[in-house]
């Protein structure tokens, strides 16, 4: 057929890039979880009231909302899969090693992957778009609103790169047999 060498997932190598792949899955759920954790305190918390009492907060807009929803979801989806990374440290093996689990990991972390990047871009354009407008009445309050919402969108773009390498490394585990 193929007089190509075939790498055999299976073999246990000696090379200790192959023992870090179970830390840096852990290091990246547990990263990615703490800035997604970080991002929807500081949206949680960030409110403005002007002079004549009217609150201003994150569900105010919409963009705003959706990147709290995105926040909630990728937490929640990383955070239920720390235990499963703890194990594959500990174990050097996957806690359930069947083809359909591996599949299902990577359809979600590319899922959680493109919701955190939506709202990553809605909460950050947003707050570049807000920027622009000139605002009569409580132009400075406003505008710390809106300095603040650069806060979370920096939070959730870093949780957005820590899960990309998630992404990546359980693609890797993809090709593996089941055993």
């Amino acid at each position: 057929m193929s007089n190509y060498p075939q790498y055999n997932f299976d073999v246990k190598s000696s090379s200790s890039s192959s023992s870090k792949i179970p830390l840096i899955t852990l290091g990246a759920r547990v990263i990615t979880s703490a800035t997604l954790l970080v991002s929807w305190g500081v949206l949680q918390t960030s409110v403005v009231t002007f002079d004549n009492g009217a609150r201003l907060t994150y569900d105010y807009y919409r963009s705003y909302s959706y990147t709290l929803f995105a926040v909630i979801a990728g937490a929640v989806y990383n955070l239920l899969h720390i235990p499963f990374a703890i194990y594959f440290l500990i174990r050097k093996k996957p806690m359930i090693n069947h083809k359909v689990f591996r599949q299902i990991e990577l359809y979600g972390d590319k899922i959680i992957f493109g919701v955190l990047a939506i709202g990553a871009g809605a909460a950050l354009g947003a707050t570049m778009d807000l920027n622009r407008i000139v605002y009569n009445d409580n132009n400075s309050k406003f505008h710390n609103f809106l300095n603040l919402m650069y806060i979370p969108a920096a939070f959730l773009w870093a949780g957005l790169v820590t899960s990309g390498i998630s992404s990546i490394l359980s693609s890797f585990s993809l090709h593996k047999t089941e055993s």
